[in-house]
């Protein structure tokens, strides 16, 4: 099971660490998504998932698209019987040529009954430019400002994130470029500065395959010492329709010990396109003599 929790080191942050399965996550390339998600309409998952390391269970999903507003939600019950779930909004106003403005909001009920949440707004000031600026509300109940900006130049997209704890008074930041190479693959580093100044990075390569993605990397800790990583991610469709989605690897630490990780999640999906909006109504003028 996948975490989208973004952890800054030293207890200053952790964005909702959303139990939800990675078929109704963002991927970060490939797999996943048809015409139908970009579509104005409805698209529901329903699946099943299992993690190595992370227990299994099953969940299911709701997204809605109409003009200028996306809303989704998504609940689980792990193998032990917890349930949680996740809401959010998003809306978007055209502005401009290229330019736009929009707000976020989103909620995640565990199956501790902690809660977190999110919100804040953003603007397009360019094709592939924009600005958040937000706050989050972790389960402890420390609300951390949220500030990220993102451009985009020479095929290159770079995201820059400030974590501004108000509660501890600790900041972190998180730098990130992402480029695609020649042969097609994608590169995503990664600098995460952590409040005493410290750095861990993070390189990782994204390269397509028939069947999904390879991704490889390291990834260099505070104290300078570095591991590798290797997963294989696919995705099989049966013949109901159902998807697969399959990610094996492993991570090789400083000192040499390798630990496996791997997660199995199978989902159907359905779309349901808006209807067409009804006809005007047509009129008849009676003639005159």
């Amino acid at each position: 099971m996948k975490s989208s929790c973004h952890r800054v080191f030293g207890g200053i942050l952790c964005v909702a660490s959303i139990v939800v399965p990675a078929s109704v996550q963002a991927r970060p390339f490939w797999g996943g998504g048809g015409r139908g998600d970009r579509s104005d309409g409805t698209t529901d998952r329903s699946g099943s998932y299992y993690s190595l390391h992370r227990g299994s269970g099953t969940y299911n999903s709701s997204v809605t698209r109409t003009p200028g507003n996306v809303t989704g939600t998504t609940t689980w019950t792990n193998n032990k019987g917890g349930q949680g779930d996740h809401t959010f909004t998003n809306t978007y106003t055209n502005t401009g040529n290229g330019t736009a403005t929009g707000t976020h909001q989103s909620s995640t009920t565990y199956a501790n009954g902690k809660t977190s949440s999110s919100q804040g707004t953003w603007d397009k000031t360019a094709p592939g430019d924009s600005t958040y600026t937000g706050t989050h509300t972790g389960v402890n109940g420390d609300v951390t400002d949220v500030t990220r900006t993102t451009s985009t130049s020479g095929g290159v997209r770079t995201v820059d994130t400030t974590y501004d704890n108000t509660t501890t008074g600790k900041t972190a930041t998180v730098d990130k470029t992402i480029s695609t190479n020649a042969n097609g693959s994608k590169q995503v580093d990664t600098t995460t500065t952590l409040p005493n100044d410290k750095t861990v990075t993070s390189d990782q390569t994204y390269t397509k395959t028939s069947d999904g993605y390879d991704k490889t990397g390291t990834v260099v800790g505070p104290n300078g010492n570095t591991s590798t990583d290797t997963t294989d991610v696919t995705f099989t469709k049966d013949a109901n329709g159902d998807v697969t989605r399959t990610a094996t690897g492993s991570v090789t630490g400083p000192n040499g010990g390798t630990r496996l990780i791997g997660n199995t999640e199978t989902w159907d999906k359905t779309y349901t396109p808006n209807p067409a909006p009804a006809p005007a109504p047509t009129t008849t003028t009676p003639p005159t003599d």
